[in-house]
């Protein structure tokens, strides 16, 4: 690890990382499209378990090269070509993903496998050159290569249990790589440079938002209420952008985070809220959708987005903890509420109105509470 990038002085997210966020991204994009369609003002129930069960896989692919980077990435010739070929491999992925419960699930299997496999050589060859002193890379490595195979067994499987050995391979390579992570710790991941690529991220999906609001409204005509919905669907995002990263530093120098667990995983979260909203400000703008489907939107996107970002907050700073709590219950009771509004488009602006007021009262009851003692 002479020379990675590995805590280097100054060091932020490189040129090829962004590149491969914003690759990762459009396939996201591409997994979320599901979401964009509608069916007699329905989406159906396959349309919403195809997304999370599509997604979740991505997502866990590009955790895992973000971490690999975080400690290994030497921005060199052979780091940059790896990572073209997971970006390459991502962009065919992405073709499948709307037949990836059907007929496109074999090639769906096949390709994330591949990815899998390709990320656990990688940590192979950093144990090898370590001559066995990074033992973590080779713990690592067999979590990798065995879910990775567990997963591609599903493709020889018919009928519905394929998929439960699809996401017992994803949860056995997740649930092994917890299991080690006291051996993490001698090597612990580069905190701040984690925290900037989680925090670009999310930057992208919420620049995904602006896309999908801004051509939804490709209207030969407009009306005083597609104007009101398209501003309040802005500062909707807008409110969620300023309260996600006021505070966002502060994870980069949380004692108690030991390990990237109680960071990484409420991401998951995050990412799937900020998604579903976008396409739930999108259908309110074209009021193709159905008040029942629109609150389950609502409801389920804001409340992964509330549990995403307050959990890692919970975890490092205890003196936030009852706010925390009462926030949350406050602002998630009023997008409750909003859903049962006569209209999809008073349902947003009641949802941005408990966006509003979840800022005002971290402002007022989280950020005026000391945690210096927490800090590092």
């Amino acid at each position: 690890m002479v020379n990675s990038l590995y805590r280097s002085e100054g060091r932020h997210a490189t040129w090829l990382e962004l590149f491969f966020d914003l690759v990762f991204v459009a396939v996201i994009g591409v997994v979320a499209h599901d979401l964009a369609h509608t069916h007699d003002a329905h989406i159906s129930v396959e349309q919403l378990m195809r997304f999370p069960l599509v997604f979740t896989p991505v997502w866990w692919i590009w955790i895992t090269h973000t971490l690999y980077a975080n400690r290994f990435d030497t921005d060199s010739r052979h780091h940059r070509l790896f990572s073209l070929t997971i970006m390459a491999l991502m962009v065919v992925f992405s073709t499948f993903s709307e037949d990836s419960l059907d007929s496109g699930f074999p090639y769906f299997v096949g390709l994330y496998s591949l990815v899998r496999w390709l990320l656990a050589y990688r940590y192979w060859l950093e144990y090898r050159h370590s001559q066995g002193s990074l033992a973590f890379a080779k713990d690592l490595g067999i979590a990798i290569s065995i879910g990775g195979a567990v997963s591609f067994c599903a493709a020889w499987i018919n009928g519905p249990v394929k998929f439960l050995v699809f996401y017992l391979g994803l949860a056995l390579d997740a649930g092994w790589q917890i299991a080690v992570r006291r051996r993490l710790e001698v090597c612990p991941v580069d905190r701040e440079h984690l925290v900037e690529r989680m925090g670009l991220f999310a930057i992208i999906i919420l620049g995904e938002s602006i896309i999908a609001m801004v051509a939804s409204l490709d209207h030969e005509t407009w009306d005083l209420m597609d104007i009101l919905t398209a501003t309040t669907g802005f500062l909707l995002i807008g409110s969620i952008w300023w309260i996600y990263f006021d505070t966002f530093q502060k994870l980069k120098h949380g004692k108690r985070f030991t390990s990237a667990d109680a960071l990484i995983y409420p991401f998951l979260l995050v990412c799937m809220g900020l998604l579903i909203l976008a396409n739930m400000i999108r259908h309110a703008i074209l009021g193709d959708l159905d008040r029942s489907t629109f609150g389950l939107l609502a409801v389920v996107g804001l409340l992964m987005f509330y549990l995403g970002k307050q959990t890692p907050y919970w975890y490092a700073f205890p003196p936030w903890r009852k706010a925390i709590f009462i926030n949350s219950f406050i602002c998630i009771g009023i997008t409750v509420a909003s859903t049962f509004l006569p209209r999809v488009e008073y349902s947003l602006i009641g949802m941005t109105l408990g966006m509003f007021t979840y800022v005002c009262l971290t402002f007022r009851l989280i950020l005026t509470v000391d945690v210096n003692d927490y800090l590092e």
